[in-house]
């Protein structure tokens, strides 16, 4: 669940002496607290959508998201409007790569986001929510005029701007031409209706019926359970003459994910998301269709495959075959390929389940430049499949590391060598906690480490972490690490030429930031853990500070420890307690189940007693706190003891039958699914598994608590229903417990997401408990504002 921002941006223009700058920033920073409003007026390259390289190689397009422009948002403004959350704030920046010059091309005029040039390189199609209607629509710049104009008045609902090879049209989803229920009234699943009456305005009622019906052994359907609306995705898919803007509809009123044309241009496949496939779990099962350019019948190609939330799949070069890869908790982690002419899917790998690790790396494997082969991740391995017979063999693997990424080059094929003789990946080192990129020989399988450096590469919150040009012989990508914030960063083919190219927050570059340390110790259960240590600003080898613990049930937080802050950018930063003379906590903590509850202690108080030997942590200045899943871990620690000295429970929940039975307004459950096969680790419906949805309740152990506990929720949270936090203030404050509510109008799950003006009494609010509960009543000078 996890930024947004618009600001002046200050490019390097030019490749300097980069020890000299660095030195003389370093010499300048100082111990001093990050001050709430420098963490929050960030700016960041919008997340899931694309630095989009011109075909020429010159020029690059991306969209910055200005956290200061950051407003509420449901999912009713999507329906309304069609800006995701990820486009509030945003401008289309223009840089020159050879100069490093930039400019906001849409000068803060509404929200401006999904740059996507043209074939040919003339035009920059995007999407924008400027002028009065304030809903989204195509729009062009037209590069040789320097022009923006809007190309058609449809409203459009995508996450994706297609061109066509000849640079006349776009390909796009755009809000059903039928009326339709978004943004009006709930969509509710198959077998409930809604009814009204309709004896006038004044008197009329305003029920919403929800209906389910009776389900025996014999039927043939079973129960329904859908944790959100698979009818989100209805949609219309369009083409659009860039010229005149006529509108063709190729695909009616149907349910879209993701759609790719064929190189040739002349079919569009799509996939459309059918059903849950089974009560209480969030697997969708999904159709691959297909529907030819000029609007001919559309077929389907695949049925009832497991795909991922992206649903993503990748067009053979020939433009004869689709790959894509099964994935989910179930699958083996196959891939298949599918001849667009008929026929089955075939298997090309034929995994056992048993050894499925259908999580690792890319989603969709990329094909080899002819066409014979395609390439996936498997176990952390690089591996090869050809097309013409089944089964696969290991190309290579990277030692003591994991291979997280392949790198897409030109035409969504694999990014290798000139000669095609080896190719760029990128790892992750689970003992260094770091990532990197090395070179894999695809005849021999043996590595080359190319960079590698204590950072972070795949923390860019994009769909591509890595952009390659056209011609295959540059690659931009992100780099960040505990310290310093996510920058573009240019590299050459050879990896032996690096330059950063945009320079978004130089307001943190006067503050000497919070080192990050690793730490290991053995949980209750005798299993090797870690944790990510964010060492307060400054900080004095022998000297004790107060420790944040930051919890997140069934998460390897130490993974996190190059993540700049730790956690993420924004409201949740934590190198805004590095900053005051706090240390944070990210511990590493597997959860089994039926036993999430006291997984999460026996996994967090031996760690942080390690913090306490190591001679860091104070042992009466202890803090706790955590978000979502995190709120909930946060609530059964202080439940199970009484070391924590102050507590924050953001969005979460104590109650797992409360959160089972959570219901939105369309009928949908997303506490359901989380329960019974999701994070939340029970195992089952509460009727199966009564004893541990009461054993793993901490609303149950409330009257144990002696922390002071400050609750925060958006009253509109449609993942964590504000209900649940009700009730733990409610209970709490019977049982005589300190504990304080703030619930935030209007806003949704995340403050990463809420407005600008909540997100600053948000920091504001947090960073006053903990140091009225953890700070001393003498502690002022460097290390804070508190009297």
């Amino acid at each position: 669940m996890r930024k947004k921002n618009s600001r002046a941006i200050t490019i390097v223009t030019a490749v300097l002496c980069c020890s000299v700058a660095m030195a003389s920033r370093t010499m300048a920073q100082e111990i001093k607290p990050l001050a709430v409003e420098d963490a929050l007026k960030t700016k960041q390259f919008a997340p899931l959508t694309p630095i989009a390289l011109s075909p020429d190689g010159k020029r690059l397009a991306y969209a910055v998201q200005d956290n200061r422009r950051a407003s509420a948002f449901d999912r009713k403004t999507f329906y309304r409007t069609g800006l995701p959350p990820w486009g509030i704030g945003t401008d289309i920046w223009i840089q020159n790569i050879a100069t490093g010059a930039a400019h906001n091309l849409t000068a803060g005029q509404g929200d401006n986001w999904l740059p996507s040039w043209s074939p040919d390189g003339h035009y920059l199609a995007f999407l924008s929510d400027r002028g009065p209607s304030g809903t989204a629509h195509l729009w062009v710049w037209d590069v040789d005029r320097d022009e923006l104009r809007k190309v058609t008045d449809a409203n459009v609902r995508t996450n994706q701007i297609e061109w066509t090879q000849d640079s006349r049209e776009v390909l796009l989803t755009v809000s059903p031409q039928v009326p339709s229920r978004e943004g009006n009234a709930p969509v509710l699943p198959a077998g409930q209706s809604e009814r009204s009456g309709t004896q006038g305005e004044r008197n009329r009622a305003t029920v919403i019926l929800y209906q389910a019906h009776r389900h025996s052994d014999g039927d043939k359907k079973s129960p329904t359970s859908d944790p959100w609306d698979l009818d989100e995705s209805l949609r219309d898919l369009v083409s659009v003459e860039i010229y005149g803007g006529r509108v063709k509809t190729l695909v009616r009123e149907t349910r879209i994910t993701t759609y790719s044309a064929s190189p040739d241009g002349i079919e569009i496949a799509y996939t459309t998301p059918k059903r849950f496939q089974e009560p209480g779990s969030q697997q969708i099962l999904f159709d691959l269709n297909l529907v030819g350019s000029a609007a001919h019948q559309a077929r389907t190609l695949a049925s009832d495959i497991r795909l991922d939330f992206q649903a993503s799949f990748r067009w053979s070069p020939d433009s004869l075959r689709i790959n894509y890869r099964e994935s989910g908790p179930r699958t083996s982690g196959d891939c298949f390929v599918v001849a667009i002419a008929g026929g089955d899917p075939q298997n090309v790998t034929q995994f056992a389940a048993a050894d499925a690790d259908s999580f690792s790396g890319s989603a969709s494997p990329l094909w080899d430049a002819k066409g014979d082969s395609i390439f996936f991740l498997y176990h952390g391995e690089l591996w090869e499949a050809s097309r013409s017979q089944a089964g696969a063999r290991k190309v290579g693997d990277v030692p003591h590391r994991q291979i997280v990424g392949m790198i897409s080059g030109p035409s969504g094929r694999l990014w290798t060598s000139k000669d095609c003789s080896s190719a760029v990946v990128v790892t992750h080192d689970d003992a260094g906690k770091q990532d990197g990129f090395y070179r894999i020989d695809l005849r021999t399988g043996e590595s080359v480490r190319l960079l590698e450096n204590g950072q972070c590469y795949t923390c860019s919150w994009l769909n591509l972490d890595v952009t390659v040009s056209r011609d295959g012989e540059q690659a931009f990508y992100f780099r960040e690490d505990a310290q310093h914030a996510s920058e573009l960063w240019m590299v050459n083919r050879a990896f032996d030429t690096h330059r950063q190219l945009s320079h978004l927050n130089p307001q943190f570059e006067n503050h000497k930031m919070g080192a990050a340390r690793l730490v290991e110790w053995l949980s209750d259960n005798g299993k090797p853990l870690q944790g990510a240590l964010l060492l307060p600003a400054g900080y004095k080898e022998g000297t004790r500070y107060p420790v944040i613990t930051w919890v997140y049930g069934g998460v390897l937080q130490s993974n996190d420890i190059d993540h700049f802050g730790l956690v993420t950018a924004g409201p949740f930063n934590m190198q805004l307690f590095a900053t005051r003379g706090y240390a944070v906590f990210l511990p590493d903590i597997p959860v089994e189940v039926g036993t999430p509850m006291s997984d999460i202690a026996k996994a967090v108080l031996p760690g942080v007693n390690k913090v306490i030997e190591m001679g860091i942590a104070d042992p009466e200045r202890l803090g706790i706190m955590g978000h979502s899943f995190g709120g909930y871990s946060t609530m059964s620690m202080i439940v199970e003891t009484r070391r924590f000295k102050a507590a924050i429970d953001s969005g979460g929940y104590a109650d797992t039958i409360g959160d089972y039975g959570a219901m939105g307004g369309g009928g949908t459950a997303f506490g359901t699914a989380v329960q019974e096969r999701g994070q939340g680790s029970l195992g089952g419906t509460p009727w199966q598994e009564r004893d541990k949805y009461m054993e793993n309740s901490p609303v149950l152990y409330l009257d144990r608590v002696e922390t002071p506990l400050l609750i925060v929720h958006g009253s509109d949270d449609e993942v964590v229903s504000a209900f649940l936090a009700d009730e733990v203030f409610v209970d709490l404050r019977r049982l005589g417990k300190e504990v304080e509510y703030a619930r935030y109008k209007g806003e949704d799950h995340s403050p990463a997401y809420w407005s600008y003006a909540n997100q600053l009494d948000f920091c504001n609010r947090i960073i006053a408990w903990f140091d009225e509960h953890l700070q001393p009543v003498e502690h002022q000078d460097v290390f804070g504002e508190r009297k």
